[in-house]
């Protein structure tokens, strides 16, 4: 586990907490819901990433856990969204979460 990990699950949750009123009734039906996230301060060139990891994984993790299933997750990165300690280079990501 990486350094922040448990910090980085905590964030998690608190996000999904705050996001459990946009979850729609078990119907049956697919909904979605869209989580915005940043990479982390630094990254390798060829690495896991450990924060966007983390923080996606606890939010399935608690949605499954909640009853919902996961159909699909869908993830678009944008460069250069975000203010990083170091550089101005952070990544953003819009993750699309498909559930039932």
């Amino acid at each position: 586990m990486g350094l922040f990990t448990k910090g980085q699950q905590n964030m998690a949750k608190s996000v999904y907490l705050d996001a459990k009123k946009y979850l729609k009734p078990k119907d049956g039906n697919i909904h979605i819901i869209m989580f915005n996230s940043f990479s982390k301060l630094i990254n390798e060139f060829f690495c896991c990433e450990d924060k966007y990891t983390t923080q996606l994984d606890e939010i399935l993790s608690s949605m499954q856990g909640d009853g919902y299933e996961i159909v699909d997750v869908k993830i678009n990165t944008i460069k250069n969204q975000g203010k990083g300690f170091l550089s101005d280079d952070m990544e953003g990501y819009t993750t699309l979460v498909l559930y039932k």
